[in-house]
């Protein structure tokens, strides 16, 4: 009787705002998108984007940790 749980996935939020501004649709949509929920191009665009935005922000993180 065990019940299937789903993980919560944490976003980087600017990254969705931006995302949002850019793309005019909702953050659901957005991360459904970003989840692999949705299919076409303009998801998959939306997926390329939030990974390489979140790869160039910890790059930067780690870039200033290792500066102090």
């Amino acid at each position: 009787m065990s019940k299937l749980t789903k993980k919560k996935n944490n976003y980087n939020e600017e990254i969705l705002l931006e995302l949002e501004k850019k793309y005019g649709f909702k953050r659901n949509y957005i991360q459904k998108a970003i989840r692999g929920e949705r299919t076409g191009t303009i998801p998959l665009k939306i997926q390329e984007e939030y990974k390489a935005l979140e790869k160039a922000s910890k790059n930067v993180i780690v870039k200033k940790i290792n500066e102090l």
